[in-house]
């Protein structure tokens, strides 16, 4: 449901309705808020462990066909379990940009019904629908940005093994 049809079909709840609608709201935003977390926890695990091996190995002067694979499959795995692991947060995204949207506007609609402009703040994922624009393209940053700079980092690698 877009967010215009949303904004029409809360304008008559009251605000017992509107608190209910947010904190299930709230309560599906936290879901994939922990997506996210799980996913970024996951990243670091699984990159500390490739690197570290990857280290061990090179600096092991180990020349044998298995450590020459090795070099070249550990950075392969980790620039795929950075690839897999940004478009997972990309699709979590996806699905907290309406419903932070949404969230919003029942801050908004909430606000209205009690007459107090600034008793509940708008978070959305929109500019407009947001007190602080900024804080949501900046509290994103390391979520968006991380699973890409390991990514370039296992291709410096690769491309420093002479591939």
């Amino acid at each position: 449901m877009p967010d215009d049809n949303f904004r029409e079909s809360i304008d008559g709840i009251d605000l017992k309705d509107a608190l209910a609608l947010a904190a299930y709201i709230e309560q599906m935003l936290m879901a994939e808020q922990q997506w996210i977390l799980n996913r970024l926890s996951w990243l670091f695990t699984s990159q500390s462990f490739l690197i570290t091996a990857f280290v061990v190995l090179l600096s092991s002067g180990n020349h044998s066909p298995t450590a020459h694979l090795l070099r070249i499959a550990l950075p392969l795995l980790g620039l795929f379990c950075c690839v897999t692991v940004a478009i997972a947060i990309r699709a979590a995204e996806g699905v907290r940009k309406p419903l932070g949207n949404r969230r919003a506007l029942l801050s908004m609609h909430i606000n209205d019904i009690v007459n107090i402009p600034k008793l509940v703040p708008a978070l959305g994922s929109s500019k407009a629908l947001r007190d602080n624009p900024w804080t949501w393209r900046q509290g994103s940053l390391p979520h968006i940005v991380l699973p890409w700079a390991f990514a370039v980092l296992w291709l410096l690698l690769l491309m420093s093994l002479g591939l």
